[in-house]
């Protein structure tokens, strides 16, 4: 008896060991549909652009969303970027520099763009540039006049500027006292380096056609047809080269003292002649 009863034991352990293993293989089956779908929806941005490949270059050209960028050895890849997150400009254009992480293969056919990040903006080099097409001005009075430089009161206070190079615009003369406009390139706070005054106009003079345009005079270092290069007395602030029309400078030699009549700022990286004065 007591054998029987110890058999049905073992038999119940048995099936209830057998349950558990049903029931766990039950628990680790595959996701269902919905399952992987829900799954699939919660990947990353971040999660694509780990996953892609990655292309380093120049935008050569844009056309609709779809974008050819050219690597260092003048390689060329097409992208597109319609569904392309962009990040460090607020769009494409032709000239950014440019990392593309994309999926798929490179080819003739337009690999998918997952993001587009802009290194360097040329549209916005070209803002700023635009934006230095000219030097400031400051209005106040003539304070004090030094071999080279002048102190100018102005209603922030007073700031010293070196005046070697500036074209002079006045009547009665650059003195203390005198109400003036100064146009300058350069730091009026640096008192170790001081502004650069590039032009003075006296109150008296404000009306003349000379405070009308923009002149440099200078010692001719370089000269071509359309192209000439002064020296200025400025020791720190010595060359500037400018950039004419053909024949502009015909007639002038290295060595000939010369105005250049210019427009924009002196410190661009082509200034514009207009004109020359001898």
């Amino acid at each position: 008896m007591k054998k029987r009863y110890l058999m049905i034991a073992v038999m119940t352990v048995a099936l209830g060991m057998t349950a558990c293993s049903s029931k766990k293989t039950e628990t680790t089956a595959a996701p269902t549909t919905t399952e992987a779908q829900t799954t699939q929806e919660e990947a990353t941005p971040e999660d694509a652009v780990e996953a892609s490949e990655s292309f380093y270059g120049f935008v050569k050209a844009v056309e609709g969303q779809t974008v050819t960028v050219a690597d260092d050895t003048g390689a060329t890849a097409k992208f597109d970027v319609s569904a392309a997150a962009v990040t460090g400009a607020d769009a494409i254009g032709e000239g950014d520099e440019v990392d593309v992480y994309y999926t798929g293969e490179l080819g003739d056919t337009a690999a998918k763009a997952v993001e587009v990040d802009i290194i360097t903006s040329a549209a916005d080099i070209a803002k700023e540039e635009a934006a230095q097409t000219d030097d400031l001005t400051i209005t106040g009075t003539i304070e004090s006049t030094e071999d080279g430089s002048l102190t100018l009161k102005t209603e922030d206070g007073s700031y010293k500027l070196n005046t070697l190079i500036a074209q002079k615009v006045t009547k009665d003369g650059i003195k203390a006292g005198t109400e003036a406009d100064i146009t300058y390139y350069g730091d009026l706070e640096d008192e170790e380096t001081p502004a650069v005054a590039t032009k003075i106009v006296t109150a008296d003079a404000r009306d003349t056609a000379e405070a009308k345009i923009k002149t440099l005079t200078g010692t001719v270092a370089q000269v071509e047809s359309n192209y000439i290069v002064l020296d200025t007395a400025d020791p720190d602030n010595t060359f500037f080269s400018f950039v004419g029309k053909d024949g502009m400078f015909d007639g002038v030699k290295t060595g000939d003292k010369v105005t250049v009549i210019y427009e924009g700022t002196l410190t661009a990286k082509t200034i514009t002649a207009t004109g020359l004065q001898k």
